[in-house]
């Protein structure tokens, strides 16, 4: 799946709306903030000072609340214009939102801004009011839930909303759901969303060609470890535990999709799984089914292409039947998008911290086994082609390869480059700290979860509400292994959340579970285990022999969790509402909640109770913007959660999370901690592979010169490039920033022929220079280094006396250009030589 085009975007903070005097209070906290990070930088300890600042630094935000909420008065702010420059430039992937609006690949657009909220007072004016820019009037549009982690929401303009809301929400209006009593206001803000997630249209969709059903839930018997959510009393008992197995996932027939993809429409999201459903209805002379409103469709007369199910379809209570639906999804002209589609090729995959550090018995000796892939990896990374050309990404598993990557792997001898070279000792500096930090090689896979779906035609077609299935319990399936025992983990990984499954194989399995998905067991409590639904997630699936042996015996006397969770009340939707809602969301803070946790498990002493209660309220947590609901710990169990987490985190988040040595406990010998001593950091020594780089490979016109106007202007704009970005997100992100593009279109205003500035860049920074820094070159032009490398790739020879390969200038070379010179000065020599012995 293509997932590459991108547009650019605005992205604000509140400060951005302050008026002249709030301005100014803002650009004095600012500066005194500098000047405390100043002090923090010093060796000095300079405390008298860090207070004088800590001090002048809380008046002044004082002083900006107290100006904040007096002009709190409803009248509508201005975005400052000033703030719309390349540091404030993001760059995201397409969405249905950006298509809808008209916005163009690569465009950089002011339909709709992104804004981060660090004073409420601001925030609730843009909700309450909106904004005005440039003559218009931009409204509060939706935040997804990754936004709302960072306290962030999409403003768009409400021109463009007028004319394109009936798209966008397939004919549904907030005046038509209040009317119906309302929604859940974050539950809504997250639907809305679904528009704005990067995406591909699906190209011919026909939704004529759809319906949707209700979803497969039974009762599945087995032993938890039931917790009360009002005393906090843990029982284990069996019990029938209600579980929908579809919960997220429809049906698409192979012939119209044959690999499972996320999807999304207005108001639909999920897991679309390849099965088929014609064969199965034909098998059993069953073709009608019935949708959620009670109609009945024939599978085959309809020529029915894809089921969706009730969990799907999020506000089908506001619509009064699927046709309803369908002709407003015509008569608006909506989309189908696809997200994450099924892999072509499965990389390995890495375990991270939260699945190893529950294997609280595992050995040095075991540690070190499943450690052995990423060992031989740091120790190997600067002599084997193979290994780095995977560590940086240059292999089939990979296939959203940047410009460099793709070079690299049409020219392996790019490896010989010093940028290379450097890229290698950044990759062996990750390697190091992520193996230290738990993030280690491991063999298996990550994939997506599929119901068994035999099963839910069983129920949807014959009408069975206790279907068999083609699973028994404790059995998976999964194509991509043998048969055998594996561990199936998901992340989070909180709890012990290891789950030892066999997987089977047989030819019906073959015949019917077509993906490389792990299909699980509609008789086994897994879901419930793993706190997994099917609408996209993903397992790791494991077979490494020493990893599952070790996770099988942590998992000796483990059950699931089970709680019973609150119900999200529905409301009216307004502006006032939705802010409320926002700021509860805000204040929702998950992972304060995972390393308490992670403490816990790194303690001398694990006390799984604990880990229990902390797992049940990190739940409640990511719930509690929409129920407002949160248990209340009783003394007892609040004292003992505290005496764990009173102690600082484990001393291997120096790795994970960048922490310093006084904010860390210190090490001990829990099972991340001892990974300290077995990944190794040894100094890279390379050696020469694949054979000598000819720089000339990456060249249109290898006689072009250097042009000293674009290379002062080229270096002008490299150095400058931190100040051009001025998000932290961002600029910790490894997406192709908008930072090149403006470096790119600069360039551009010197000399329009791109082909023309590549060569002199490249003949610069390769030949004359030797330069190391080369990624602005890559991430600005990439696209013609590539174009000149695949054309020169065609036509290249292996040189004679070196055997590496160089391109071909004329017809009659034999030598790379290195040789060459090797062999202009060997015949000079000759000649002065026999002009001496003549």
């Amino acid at each position: 799946m293509d997932l590459q085009k991108q547009i650019h975007m605005y992205s604000l903070d509140t400060s951005a709306f302050y008026n002249e005097v709030e301005q100014s209070i803002h650009r004095k906290l600012m500066r005194s903030y500098g000047y405390f990070n100043y002090l923090k930088s010093l060796k000095d300890d300079n405390p008298n000072r860090k207070h004088f600042i800590k001090s002048r630094i809380g008046k002044l935000k004082k002083k900006l609340n107290v100006e904040l909420i007096k002009n709190n008065n409803g009248d509508m702010r201005n975005l400052d214009g000033d703030q719309l420059k390349e540091a404030n430039v993001i760059s995201v992937f397409e969405t249905t939102l950006t298509r809808v609006l008209g916005v163009l690949t690569n465009s950089l657009t002011e339909e709709i801004l992104v804004i981060r909220a660090y004073y409420f007072e601001v925030l609730r004016d843009l909700i309450h009011n909106g904004f005005m820019y440039n003559g218009e009037k931009y409204i509060y549009f939706s935040s997804s839930a990754g936004q709302i982690r960072t306290k962030k929401g999409v403003w768009i303009k409400e021109s463009s909303w007028n004319k394109h809301k009936n798209t966008i929400s397939c004919g549904l209006s907030v005046k038509d759901i209040n009317k119906q009593g309302g929604s859940n206001i974050n539950k809504y803000l997250a639907y809305i969303a679904l528009t704005n997630s990067a995406s591909v249209e699906i190209k011919g969709f026909d939704i004529d060609k759809t319906i949707v059903v209700d979803d497969l839930e039974t009762n599945v018997e087995g032993l938890v470890d039931y917790i009360d959510r009002d005393s906090y009393e843990i029982a284990r008992k069996k019990m029938d535990v209600p579980i929908e197995h579809t919960d997220g996932a429809g049906m698409i027939l192979p012939q119209s999709n044959d690999k499972s993809f996320m999807v999304r429409l207005p108001f639909i999201k999920g897991l679309l799984v390849p099965f088929p459903f014609d064969k199965f209805s034909e098998d059993n002379d069953a073709t009608k089914v019935t949708d959620i409103y009670g109609k009945e469709w024939d599978i085959v007369k309809d020529d029915i292409q894809i089921i969706f199910t009730k969990s799907q379809f999020k506000m089908w209570k506001y619509y009064s039947s699927w046709d309803d639906y369908k002709d407003k999804f015509i008569k608006y002209n909506c989309q189908a998008a696809k997200l994450n589609e099924e892999e072509d090729v499965f990389n390995e995959a890495k375990l991270n911290y939260q699945m190893i550090q529950t294997l609280s018995d595992i050995t040095d000796e075991e540690l070190d086994e499943i450690s052995q892939s990423t060992i031989e990896d740091i120790i190997e990374i600067g002599s084997d082609k193979e290994t780095m050309l995977r560590v940086l990404g240059a292999n089939e598993g990979n296939p959203r390869k940047n410009y460099f990557q793709k070079a690299l792997e049409m020219y392996p001898e790019l490896l010989n480059d010093i940028h290379a070279k450097q890229s290698i000792k950044d990759v062996k500096r990750s390697l190091v700290r992520n193996g230290k930090s738990g993030r280690i090689n491991i063999d298996g896979k990550y994939t997506f979860i599929c119901p068994d779906m035999y099963a839910f035609c069983e129920y949807l077609f014959l009408g069975d509400n206790n279907p068999k299935g083609l699973l028994h319990d404790g059995n998976v399936y999964c194509k991509l292994y043998n048969e055998g025992e594996v561990d199936v983990l998901r992340s989070p990984h909180l709890y012990r959340e290891h789950s030892i499954k066999n997987n089977v194989k047989s030819k019906t399995l073959d015949k019917w579970f077509i993906t490389d998905g792990i299909y699980t067991s509609i008789h086994d409590t897994i879901s419930k285990m793993l706190q997994f639904d099917v609408d996209g997630d993903k397992a790791l699936v494991v077979d490494d022999p020493t990893f599952v042996r070790v996770a099988k015996r942590n998992m000796k006397g483990i059950v699931p969790l089970y709680y019973e969770m609150a119900v999200a009340p529905k409301e009216e939707i307004t502006e006032s509402k939705i802010y409320d809602s926002l700021i509860k969301a805000f204040h929702a803070n998950i992972g304060e909640v995972s390393n308490n946790i992670t403490k816990i498990w790194n303690s001398k002493d694990v006390d799984l109770d604990v880990v229990r209660w902390l797992c049940m309220e990190n739940n409640f947590i990511i719930d509690y913007a929409k129920t407002l609901y949160m248990p209340t710990r009783p003394q007892h169990v609040n004292d003992r959660i505290n005496s764990y987490i009173k102690s600082k985190v484990p001393h291997f988040f120096i790795f994970a999370k960048d922490k310093d040595n006084k904010n860390v406990e210190e090490i001990n010998d829990s099972a991340v901690n001892r990974l300290n001593y077995i990944i190794p950091n040894k100094r890279i020594y390379f050696t020469k592979v694949a054979g000598k780089f000819d720089y000339k490979m990456l060249m249109r016109n290898p006689r072009t010169k250097i042009d000293s106007e674009i290379i002062e202007r080229y270096t002008y704009l490299d150095r400058r490039k931190k100040w051009l970005i001025s998000d932290d997100d961002v600029r910790k992100s490894n997406d192709r920033l908008y930072v090149y593009k403006f470096i790119r279109d600069k360039l551009l205003k010197i000399n329009n022929n791109p082909i023309y500035i590549t060569d002199t860049l490249v003949e610069y920074l390769y030949g004359e220079k030797e330069s190391s820094a080369k990624t602005t070159l890559w991430e600005s032009f990439g696209d013609v280094l590539t174009e000149s490398l695949g054309a020169n790739v065609k036509n290249k020879r292996n040189c004679t006396d070196c055997n590496s390969s160089f391109r071909v200038v004329n017809s009659r070379q034999v030598r790379c250009s290195d040789c060459q010179s090797e062999k202009v000065k060997e015949d000079a020599k000759l000649r002065k030589r026999r002009q001496r012995n003549g």
